[in-house]
């Protein structure tokens, strides 16, 4: 099977198996009725969903960046072969010999490619194919075809191939040093406002609270559960967080789910902006998201198993 089908049938799988799964959990909360269960099972399924996806494409970028890391070694030792009278095919036949880290798999495939007769442009057509999520790598290999279709000097185009990818990778970890420190201003952001909603959790609601009873008393304005008596969204999504917080107490469910719902975005968000300032690809800010994310659920639960959250 090509290259290509399978990587599009594990795209596919990762796609479509957590969809059904989650379509089964979906339904098996409607079919027992019950909001609390309903919203537990859809908040799982919505993880199921995005989480596996999202680890794929990150795993995909690492490769890429370790691709790239090792594509100016790749280049330089193609210059140094075509240097002593070499063509490109039989100089990739050399290169398949040697280390290249996550590079080499590739190497091989297109050194078997060319010993099966497949032209060597249509050996870098596949390559690139492979590769597409790189636009260094992708900028660099239309360089090559055009030398190697125009009849350069290809060592000398190998050469200043292989120097600019260096600089351009050294720019970028320049580039990423330096933001460095705008990405730690981020987590302590991120963590700063997580422990003020927290707080508001614990300060408003007792005082919500207090100020219902006595509204109540003198028949005046009462602070109620915007949710009570409605089923609309989100409260019944509302509802599934509080069954898997554990919180029983309808205004202090409300507060706690809508605060929990806004850190749970703010983190992934405020990730996927750091992996872009970082690293120039909102994909690797998925590391990022997933940190900050589980830290925001793990400190609700945290709080809300101890029963540190007003009842």
């Amino acid at each position: 099977m090509p290259e290509k089908e399978q990587m599009i049938s594990q795209k596919q799988k990762i796609i479509i198996i957590p969809s059904m799964v989650s379509v089964i959990l979906i339904a098996a909360g409607i079919i027992i009725g019950d909001v609390s269960v309903l919203g537990n099972l859809v908040i799982i399924s919505v993880f199921i969903c995005v989480v596996p996806y999202f680890i794929y494409r990150y795993m995909q970028f690492l490769w890429i960046k370790s691709v790239e890391e090792q594509f100016p070694n790749f280049v330089r030792d193609l210059a140094d072969s075509s240097r002593s009278g070499m063509s490109l095919p039989e100089c990739i036949g050399i290169a398949a010999k040697a280390n290249y880290g996550k590079l080499t798999p590739e190497i091989q495939k297109m050194h078997n490619r060319l010993s099966w007769g497949t032209s060597f442009l249509r050996v870098m057509d596949i390559f690139q194919k492979s590769v597409k999520d790189s636009k260094i790598i992708l900028e660099a290999m239309s360089i090559i075809r055009q030398s190697y279709e125009s009849g350069g000097s290809i060592p000398d185009t190998l050469d200043s191939v292989a120097k600019d990818i260096l600089m351009l990778k050294e720019a970028e970890a320049e580039r990423a040093s330096l933001v460095r420190e705008q990405v730690m201003i981020m987590y302590g952001l991120f963590f700063i406002f997580l422990g003020i909603s927290v707080m508001i959790i614990y300060v408003m609601v007792p005082m919500l609270q207090s100020q219902a009873s006595a509204s109540v008393g003198l028949g005046g304005f009462s602070f109620i559960n915007p949710c009570e008596g409605g089923l609309i969204f989100p409260c019944g999504f509302f509802s599934g967080i509080c069954a898997v917080l554990a919180v029983s107490t309808p205004l202090t469910c409300y507060y706690v789910a809508i605060f929990f719902s806004v850190v749970l975005v703010q983190g992934i968000f405020t990730g996927l902006i750091a992996g872009q300032l970082s690293e120039n690809s909102a994909i690797s800010g998925i590391k990022h998201s997933l940190i900050m994310s589980f830290s925001a659920v793990g400190i609700f639960l945290f709080l809300a198993k101890t029963g540190w959250f007003p009842v």
